[in-house]
């Protein structure tokens, strides 16, 4: 359980601040391919980061779930897709504090309609970050990049026990 919202924030700072080691290797050339036709491109992918950090404060600030979207015109090139994900992200963390520990009493509903402690939706805004980053290492594995170490080190460094 989460018992503070500004703890809360900075393990969200640290937790986008290894996403964006990710994002910020990611050519413009391949910001439309995408692994399957039905499936998100790379530009896609990074929008979306950005939009669905301010659904999940739409939840706790007005207790719905909005998706603003992640078409093109969110960023149609790298620089202006890590811009609005620098957007999002600062919306986010200032929403959070302003609306304090306050928060952690209070119910929201879930994408299913029933209601919950917040502090369940917020865990599910760090897992959804956390899916989203390995799924664009993969991404960039598929085009021949070597995404960064999320800690610094490979596996194949770490002392075999």
């Amino acid at each position: 359980m989460i018992r503070d919202v500004e703890e809360f924030v900075k393990f969200l700072d640290g937790l986008r601040k290894r996403t964006m080691q990710y994002v910020k290797v990611v050519p413009n050339s391949i910001l439309e391919w995408k692994p399957a036709e039905d499936k998100f491109s790379t530009g896609d992918l990074l929008r979306h980061l950005g939009s669905s950090q301010l659904m999940f404060l739409n939840v706790f600030e007005h207790g719905k779930w909005i998706y603003p979207g992640h078409e093109s015109s969110k960023g149609e090139k790298i620089e202006e897709i890590v811009h609005y994900l620098e957007v999002c992200h600062a919306r986010l963390t200032e929403g959070l504090l302003t609306l304090g520990n306050d928060l952690l009493a209070k119910k929201v509903p879930t994408l299913h309609g029933h209601e919950v402690s917040s502090w369940r939706i917020m865990m599910a805004l760090a897992e959804h970050e956390m899916h989203h980053r390995g799924q664009l290492s993969t991404y960039l594995q598929m085009n021949g990049i070597e995404p960064p170490q999320i800690f610094g080190l490979k596996i194949e460094q770490v002392e075999k026990g």
